[in-house]
C-alpha cells in the first residue's frame, strides 16, 4: 500500500512550465527561493510517502467513531497529524504574521496533491483547517484573527466548513438554522447540519466552526444568510479553553469511501457564536472558503489520480501473461494496456498542470483569471480521478476488485469529490452563467488569447487550435440560448465545461511539450503530447454536439415521466 509521489513531474510543472521563478520573484516571495521551494515540494512528498500513506488503508477498514458524544479517529490518524503539524505543513500558505509560513500557492498545491494521493480522508483536515484560516483573515475582527489563526497554522486547532442542511442540500438559500443576538454582542445558534467533514475529532482541542446561520427576522434566501464563528470549546481571551459549546456531533454517517475522515450530523442547541463580516452577508464571506476548497477538491482529484496511476503502471510492468503470439510478456506490452495507461496519463498530466497554473494564477494576483478555471479545475479533476481510479481497477483486472492492492479504495474514495464543495454540475452552471455570461465573456476572451499566443505549427497546436475554435464556436451558440432562455443555454452546461477543459489541459500540454528537455524524461512528455492530441483531443467534437443538443430534448416528456422507472 505505497504511494510514490510524482516529485519529478512536478517540479518540471513548476519551474519550466507555469513559472515559478517568475513568482518566486514577486516582493510577496521574497523569503523563499528556488532551492527552499524545491525542498519544501520533496518534503511534503515524504510525509506524504512515509507519514500520511502507512495509515490510509487501516483508516479504511477501521473508519471514525463516535462514542460517548466524542468522535475518534482511526488508529494512526492523530499520532501522524502530530507528525505532520510538528513539520509546520497546516499554515504552508499563511502569513507569517498569523504563525504560517508565506509559502506561494504552488507549494500549497504540491502539499494538498501528494497527501491526497497518500490518503484523501486524512488530507480533509487539515484541508478544513487552512480553509477556516482564511475565512477569519478576510472576515474576522482583529483580535479574533490574533486568537485563533496562529493556532489553526500550527495545527493546535482545527477548523470546519458547517453549511450543509438535512432539507436543503446543495440550495443553501433553504438554511433554517437560526441565530439569536445575546446581550453581550454575540449570537445563540440552533439548528442542525449534516455533511460536516471533521466536525468533530480527537485529533485537536479545539474546532473553529463556521458557521451558515439566519439571525432572527432576516429575510428568506441566500441574502438572509450570516456567518458565524462557533467553538467547539468556550475559551477565555488568552486563548484558555473551558467548557463544551452546545455544539456536538450527533451522529457519523456511513460512507461509501474516505472511512477515516467523520462525516458528522452537528447540532447546535443555542451556541454561542460571533458574527463574521456584516448580517446578511454570510454567502459573500463564505466564498473565501468556497474558492479555496475548489482549489483543494481539485488537486484532491490529481493525487487520487496520480496514486492510481502508479499502481496501474507498476502492476502491468510486473505482471506477465500470454500475448497474441502465446509468449509471456509484462502486460504493459499489450496494446490496449498501453492505450490505458497512456489515457490515465494524458488526462491525470493535463489535469495537474492546469491546477498547477491556476495556484499560479493566484500567486500572480490574477483574481479574475483564477476564478475562472477554479470550477473547471474541481469538476475536471475529480472526473478525472473517478475515470482514472476506474481504469486502474481495469489494468488490474480482478486483482483490482479486491482489497489488496488498493485500488478499489481510490476509486470509492474519489466519488465524493465530483459531489462536495458544490455538485460539478454546479461547477458546470457557475462557469457559463457567472464567469462566461455575468462577465460577458471577458476573461474567456483574455484567456482564449493566451492559448493563441502559445500555438504553433505541428500535430499539438494543430489539435489545440481546431479544439479552441469549437470552443468558440459552442459559446457564442450557448451565450445566445442563455439571453433567450436559462434552461436553453443551462442545457449544455456540463459537456460545455468539459469541452472547456479539454482544450485547457491540449493547452497545457501544448506548452509542456514546449518547455520539455531533449532527454528520456523529455521525449515522454512530447510523446504524451502527441497521444493527448490524437486520442483525447478527438472527443471535442462529441462533446461540442452534446453541449449544442436542442434543450427541447430535455424537456419533451413532463417531469413524471422522467422520474418515471
Amino acid at each position: 500500500m505505497t504511494y510514490r509521489p510524482p516529485i519529478d513531474d512536478i517540479l518540471f510543472l513548476l519551474h519550466e512550465v507555469i513559472g515559478a521563478d517568475a513568482i518566486l520573484a514577486r516582493p510577496e516571495f521574497a523569503h523563499v527561493d528556488a532551492e527552499s521551494l524545491d525542498a519544501a515540494v520533496r518534503q511534503a512528498g515524504r510525509i506524504a510517502s512515509e507519514i500520511v500513506a502507512p495509515v490510509n488503508a487501516a483508516a479504511d477498514r477501521i473508519g471514525a467513531s463516535l462514542e460517548n458524544g466524542v468522535v475518534l479517529l482511526p488508529p494512526g490518524f492523530v499520532e501522524a497529524y502530530e507528525t505532520f503539524c510538528a513539520g509546520g505543513w497546516p499554515g504552508l500558505a499563511l502569513p507569517m504574521e498569523h504563525g504560517g509560513q508565506a509559502m506561494p500557492e504552488i507549494a500549497q498545491a504540491a502539499l494538498s496533491e501528494m497527501t491526497s494521493g497518500a490518503s484523501l480522508a486524512f488530507s480533509m483536515l487539515p484541508v478544513c483547517g487552512r480553509a477556516a484560516a482564511r475565512v477569519l483573515l478576510a472576515h474576522a475582527a482583529p483580535e479574533i484573527r490574533a486568537l485563533w489563526v496562529p493556532r489553526l497554522a500550527s495545527g493546535e486547532w482545527s477548523g470546519t466548513i458547517v453549511m450543509t442542511e438535512p432539507h436543503a442540500g446543495s440550495d443553501i438559500g433553504q438554511a433554517r438554522t437560526k441565530a439569536v443576538p445575546n446581550p453581550d454582542g454575540s449570537y445563540a445558534l440552533t439548528g442542525t447540519k449534516i455533511f460536516i467533514s471533521f466536525g468533530d475529532h480527537d485529533a485537536t482541542p479545539q474546532n473553529a466552526h463556521i458557521v451558515l446561520a439566519r439571525i432572527a427576522g432576516a429575510p428568506d434566501g441566500v441574502r438572509g444568510l450570516s456567518l458565524f464563528l462557533v467553538p467547539r470549546v468556550m475559551f477565555g481571551a488568552d486563548g484558555t479553553l473551558g467548557p463544551r459549546n452546545a455544539i456536538a456531533a450527533s451522529r457519523l454517517e456511513d460512507k461509501m469511501g474516505i472511512h477515516g475522515s467523520p462525516t458528522c450530523e452537528m447540532r447546535l442547541d443555542g451556541a454561542a457564536g460571533t458574527l463574521l463580516g456584516e448580517p446578511g452577508c454570510g454567502i459573500q464571506c463564505m466564498f473565501t472558503m468556497i474558492n479555496t476548497m475548489r482549489l483543494e477538491v481539485a488537486l484532491e482529484g490529481v493525487g487520487i489520480a496520480g496514486a492510481a496511476l502508479d499502481k496501474a503502471a507498476r502492476y502491468a510492468a510486473e505482471r506477465v501473461q500470454g500475448g497474441s503470439g502465446g509468449a509471456m510478456t509484462a502486460i504493459v506490452e499489450h496494446a490496449d494496456i498501453r492505450r490505458t495507461l497512456l489515457r490515465m496519463k494524458a488526462l491525470t498530466g493535463g489535469a495537474r498542470a492546469l491546477c498547477y497554473e491556476t495556484a499560479a494564477l493566484l500567486d500572480r494576483g490574477r483574481q479574475d483569471e483564477a476564478g475562472f478555471l477554479l470550477p473547471v479545475c474541481k469538476a475536471l479533476a475529480s472526473e478525472i480521478a473517478v475515470e482514472v481510479a476506474s481504469l486502474a481497477i481495469q489494468v488490474h483486472g480482478g486483482h483490482g476488485y479486491i482489497a489488496e492492492h488498493g485500488v478499489e479504495q481510490l476509486m470509492r474514495d474519489a466519488r465524493i469529490t465530483s459531489i462536495y464543495e458544490g455538485t460539478n454540475g454546479i461547477q458546470a452552471i457557475d462557469l457559463l452563467l457567472r464567469k462566461i455570461g455575468r462577465d460577458e465573456a471577458k476573461t474567456l476572451a483574455s484567456l482564449w488569447e493566451r492559448v493563441v499566443a502559445d500555438l504553433g505549427d505541428g500535430e499539438i497546436g494543430d489539435a489545440v487550435a481546431a479544439g479552441l475554435d469549437e470552443w468558440r464556436r459552442v459559446s457564442e451558440v450557448l451565450l445566445g440560448r442563455l439571453r433567450e432562455d436559462m434552461n436553453g443555454g443551462l442545457s449544455g452546461a456540463t459537456p460545455y465545461l468539459r469541452l472547456a477543459g479539454t482544450v485547457l489541459m491540449g493547452w497545457m500540454w501544448l506548452r509542456m511539450a514546449k518547455a520539455a528537455g531533449y532527454d528520456a524524461y523529455g521525449d515522454e512528455i512530447r510523446a504524451l503530447a502527441r497521444f493527448y492530441a490524437a486520442d483525447i483531443m478527438a472527443e471535442i467534437d462529441a462533446l461540442a454536439r452534446r453541449a449544442l443538443m436542442p434543450a427541447g430534448l430535455l424537456y419533451a416528456l413532463d417531469a413524471a415521466a422522467v422520474a418515471r422507472v
